[in-house]
């Protein structure tokens, strides 16, 4: 992969031209060929093509929509189809992953969903959904995890204006002292 395909952040896309007007516009083919996902085939026949077209990020106040061509493949083996997959680009979206985790991650940094729509050129009900879905993946990933076996609790005072701050720590299972509460399930 050159310098210039490793801009997109896509593994396995080879950059044929860029056009800037508007936004900024790029078209990419696959640089290689896919395997069966289906059965240990090697290389399936290229039966198709389809182009799909993806926000894929933000440059400064220029939006990057990449024309991607994907091919649609046979396999003869096991006689069934199905389309190239990439890294980020998820089945019927019209955004990559990065897009959406960067709209995530400005509407919690505290801009609202109105100006993330005028900005990005999306619907406000978009951002809310896309928002959502990225609360539920965190809140997943975070509720498998185990309650503090020993939890260290401090206060520090600061002004009166500032008030008090309470720190909790996980601390590392030891011998606890009087300081240190043990968490009950």
């Amino acid at each position: 992969m050159s310098p210039i395909d490793s801009i997109l952040g896509i593994e396995g896309l080879v950059i044929q031209r860029v056009e800037r007007t508007k936004n900024i516009h790029v078209w990419a083919n696959t640089q290689r060929l896919s395997a069966c996902l289906h059965c240990p085939a090697p290389s399936p026949r290229i039966k198709a093509s389809h182009e799909r077209t993806l926000k894929h990020s933000r440059q400064g106040n220029q939006l990057l929509i990449l024309h991607l061509r994907v091919p649609k493949y046979h396999c003869t083996a096991c006689n069934r189809y199905f389309r190239h997959r990439y890294p980020g680009i998820r089945a019927r979206y019209r955004a990559t992953d990065a897009y959406r985790l960067e709209v995530f991650e400005a509407h919690e940094g505290g801009v609202s969903q109105s100006k993330l729509a005028l900005t990005h050129r999306l619907g406000t009900a978009t951002v809310e959904r896309w928002y959502q879905s990225f609360v539920k993946q965190r809140v997943s990933e975070l509720s498998g995890r185990d309650c503090p076996q020993v939890l260290g609790i401090d206060e520090h005072f600061f002004t009166r204006k500032k008030g008090y701050a309470t720190t909790l720590v996980d601390l590392p299972l030891r011998s606890s002292s009087t300081s240190m509460l043990r968490c009950s399930r």
